[in-house]
C-alpha cells in the first residue's frame, strides 16, 4: 500500500493534538517568565521585560552567555502576551528574605514570549536553540556545614534544594533527586560521595536511568560557600568549583556551569552550514495516530529544519528529513526523547527511485537512510 505523501501530511496535520510525547524530559512554559515588580508603571514593567528576556534566552539557547549577544531593548517587540498578578503578604516576606535590600515588589508580571521571533533573534545572533526535550540529570549533594554533614534526597525540605530547584528550572534543566533509601545505602556511603568514588556512584545512580549524573560536594569554610562540582555525561567528565558568601549566587552558578555544558552536546545552530539531509524510516506504524506522533515528535526536534514523509508502506513510513546540523546531532536528539528506538533489522538501502516528485518543497536526495522504530 502507498499513500500520496501529500495527503498523508495533511492528513497528519489534523491529527498532530493526539501525539504523545514520550520523553526523558519535557520542559514545559518554555517561554514563560514570571518577575516581581514593585507597580504597573512603564518603566517597571520595561525593566521586567529585559529581565524576562535574560532568564528565557539562557533557557531556550542552553548558553549562559546568551543575554550578551542579545539588544536587551528589543525585549518588549517579542513579548506575545503579558499580565498582573497581585502578590500577597505571604510572598512578599518569602521574596524580603532572600533579597533583602530589594525594594519590596506588589505584582507579579507574567510574561510570555513570542516563540518564533525569539528563535529568529537567537538564529541572527549565531545563537544555539535547544528543544524541549532535556536530559534528566541525577544529582548527588553532599553538605558539610560545621559539625552537620547530610546528603540531599528527594523527600526533604532545605534551602539550599529550594535554591538549587529554582536555578533549574529557571535554565531548564530536569534534576532527579536520589531517594537515598536501603538500596542507595547498600551501594553507596556518604564518604564515597564526598571522596568523589566515582564507581559506586555509577553503581548507585543506575536504578534512576538518568542521562547525566552532578555530584557536589557542598561546604561552608570561612563566611563563604564553596561546592566541588563534577558532571558526568556519555563517560566524559568535567570538574569545576565555585565560591560565593551568598547561597543563590553559589547555587546558580553551579546549575549554570552544568548546563552550558550539557547544552552544548544537544542545542543546534539554526542556519547552520553543517546540514545534511537523510532519510528516517520509521518501522511499527499501524495506524494514523501513529503516523501524526512519528511526524509531529521529528518536528519538535532542535536539528529538524523541515520533516515530510515520502513514502508510506504498510506498518512503515519513510520521512525525508532536512537538518540543521549533522546525522550525529539528531542520533543525540532521538536517543534522548525515547520515542524513537533503533530498528534492529536489516540496514535498509536507499531507493533512488524514491526521489520527492516535482511539487515538493525538497528536491536533493538524501544521501543517508536510518532506520528506527516507534516506541510504545
Amino acid at each position: 500500500m502507498k499513500m500520496n505523501c501529500k495527503t498523508l501530511f495533511f492528513s497528519i496535520i489534523l491529527l498532530l493534538a493526539l501525539s504523545v510525547k514520550l520523553q526523558a524530559a519535557e520542559i514545559k512554559h518554555m517561554y514563560e517568565v514570571s518577575l516581581p515588580v514593585v507597580s504597573q508603571e512603564a518603566d517597571a514593567r520595561k525593566a521586567a521585560f529585559e529581565q524576562g528576556l535574560i532568564e528565557v534566552s539562557m533557557r531556550v539557547s542552553g548558553s549562559g552567555l546568551a543575554p550578551t549577544q542579545l539588544d536587551l531593548s528589543q525585549a518588549g517587540s517579542l513579548i506575545q502576551q503579558y499580565r498582573y498578578h497581585a502578590m500577597s503578604e505571604q510572598e512578599v516576606s518569602d521574596y524580603l528574605q532572600k533579597h533583602a535590600d530589594a525594594p519590596a515588589p506588589a505584582f507579579k508580571l507574567w510574561m510570555q514570549f513570542d516563540a518564533s521571533k525569539l528563535k529568529r533573534l537567537l538564529a541572527e545572533n549565531a545563537l544555539p536553540q535547544w528543544g524541549e526535550q532535556r536530559p534528566d540529570v541525577l544529582l548527588w549533594l553532599v553538605v558539610k556545614d560545621g559539625a552537620n554533614r547530610y546528603l540531599l534526597r528527594q523527600g526533604d525540605r532545605s534551602l539550599i534544594k529550594d535554591a538549587l530547584e529554582e536555578a533549574a528550572q529557571a535554565r531548564g534543566l530536569p534534576l532527579v533527586w536520589p531517594e537515598y533509601d536501603q538500596d542507595d545505602r547498600a551501594l553507596l556511603e556518604y564518604s564515597d560521595l564526598w571522596g568523589q568514588f566515582w564507581e559506586p556512584i555509577k553503581q548507585a545512580s543506575k536504578r534512576y536511568n538518568a542521562d547525566a549524573i552532578l555530584l557536589g560536594r557542598m561546604q561552608w569554610l570561612q563566611g563563604s560557600w564553596q561546592v566541588d562540582w563534577s558532571l558526568l555525561q556519555d563517560g566524559e567528565m568535567q570538574s569545576w568549583q565555585v565560591n560565593a558568601p551568598a547561597l543563590d549566587l553559589v547555587t546558580g552558578s553551579g546549575i549554570g556551569v552544568a548546563t552550558d555544558h550539557i547544552a552544548s552536546r544537544y542545542a543546534v545552530f539554526s542556519g547552520s552550514f553543517d546540514s545534511a539531509q537523510l532519510l528516517l524510516r520509521i518501522h511499527q506504524l499501524d495506524s494514523v495516530e501513529d503516523y501524526a506522533r512519528a511526524a509531529s515528535y521529528l518536528a519538535s526536534l532542535p536539528p529538524v529544519k523541515q520533516v515530510y514523509a515520502s513514502e508510506v508502506q504498510p506498518g512503515q513510513v519513510d520521512f525525508h528529513v532536512e537538518l540543521s546540523g549533522n546525522e550525529e546531532d539528531l542520533k543525540r536528539a532521538i536517543a534522548l526523547g525515547r520515542v524513537l528506538t533503533p530498528h534492529s533489522g536489516p540496514q535498509p538501502e536507499l531507493q533512488l527511485e524514491n526521489q520527492p516528485d516535482s511539487g515538493s518543497v525538497l528536491q536533493t536526495i538524501p544521501t543517508r537512510i536510518l532506520a528506527y522504530r516507534l516506541g510504545r
